[in-house]
């Protein structure tokens, strides 16, 4: 009778003696997921690796840093989602191979969203800085902030706390997670039948071409809408767009990092020629949605969202001056041209190499200060 108690405490032991010699399980589990597309501008095989709360991540060391690295989270659109290429080829990814050639050491994260504005994405990454600990985090906004509110939005300044808060770490489960392989084996577990389910969903050839071919088609039997969709004062949400860069300053002193604003590229301008104009995604809402959760949308002029973009940039602009931060548009300086864009904003692997030697010179500057 006492071999039988203690023979699940003596199995136990023995699991976790031989994990943590032979085989120990990462504190997060990461789910890879191995895409097969052919799409021209980007590599046919990729394979995409996620941690927690979709971030991604570049030459990562789990728990304490390294002396001498410097850690750069970078937040965004579809361009630093990159759900086309794998991290190496993403803009950070490419910026992180400039900045290690040029003799830093640096660790790369990444978290993009789709059709998300500047404050979801402020209520969505406070965790994840509080988690990551950055030393510099990199903003590329300004698209979304743009196409996202519908021609009926409305400002609201308390927009940013009336976002669920993440509840606080459980300081029991982060222990154990610390210190005992048999939790880290059930995460993994978990984490690896999530995997195999993404991958059985979106790992199919051509799952995320189709995808975009069905995508275009929809969009382009929208009504083209003329002039401009929203007017002034409170139907404006470059007042919204400040609210987020001032929180996201907010976060990183903080956290003490440094804060990089870039100005987002877009396909979008005056002068689009017809094959550019049909690889353009953009839709904007004309009402709220109706409680079954139907709405009705409109494409918008490509020059109306170029010049709403040069609006942003320039509020943008005028933030980072005002805080001493540094300050790049990319939007203008990245060539429009369907070798670096995909679509509105998505980058090919082309443009993204572009895109990061254009980072460079400003990056770089702010990683070196806090490598000393």
């Amino acid at each position: 009778m006492r071999l039988l108690v203690l023979a699940p405490v003596i199995l136990f032991v023995l699991f976790e003696v031989v994990c943590w010699i032979f085989m120990p399980f990462p504190v997060e589990p990461l789910r890879p997921l191995d895409l097969n597309n052919d799409i021209p501008g980007f590599k046919k095989n990729v394979r995409l690796i996620f941690g927690n709360d979709q971030v991604r991540y570049l030459n990562w060391t789990p728990g304490e840093k390294p002396p001498g690295t410097v850690r750069v989270f970078c937040i965004g659109g579809w361009a630093t989602l990159g759900m086309l290429q794998g991290a190496q080829d993403t803009w950070w990814g490419q910026l992180h191979s400039q900045l290690t050639k040029a003799g830093l050491k640096v660790e790369m994260a990444a978290r993009g969203f789709e059709r998300t504005g500047i404050i979801g994405m402020a209520g969505s990454t406070t965790a994840l800085i509080d988690r990551l600990k950055p030393d510099v985090i990199i903003l590329n906004t300004g698209y979304d902030d743009v196409i996202v509110h519908s021609q009926a939005y409305t400002y609201d300044k308390d927009k940013l706390a009336k976002f669920p808060k993440a509840p606080p770490p459980s300081a029991l489960k982060e222990f154990l997670t610390k210190f005992s392989q048999t939790v880290r084996f059930k995460r993994w577990w978990s984490k690896d039948s999530e995997a195999k389910k993404m991958q059985n969903e979106l790992g199919r050839k051509d799952v995320y071409k189709r995808f975009f071919d069905e995508k275009r088609e929809q969009i382009l039997k929208l009504p083209k809408h003329d002039g401009f969709l929203r007017t002034a004062g409170t139907n404006d949400p470059l007042h919204e767009y400040r609210d987020g860069l001032v929180a996201f300053k907010a976060m990183a002193d903080k956290a003490g990092a440094s804060l990089i604003l870039t100005g987002e590229a877009s396909l979008h301008d005056s002068t689009i020629n017809l094959t550019q104009e049909n690889s353009l995604l953009a839709y904007i809402a004309l009402t709220e949605p109706t409680a079954e959760g139907s709405v009705s949308a409109a494409r918008p002029e490509p020059k109306w969202v170029e010049n709403e973009m040069r609006r942003f940039a320039d509020a943008e602009e005028a933030f980072a001056g005002e805080n001493k931060l540094p300050w790049i548009n990319l939007n203008g300086q990245l060539e429009r041209s369907t070798d670096n864009f995909f679509s509105d904003v998505l980058l090919t692997d082309a443009g993204a190499l572009q895109a990061a030697g254009l980072l460079l010179p400003v990056v770089e500057p702010v990683v070196r200060a806090k490598a000393k």
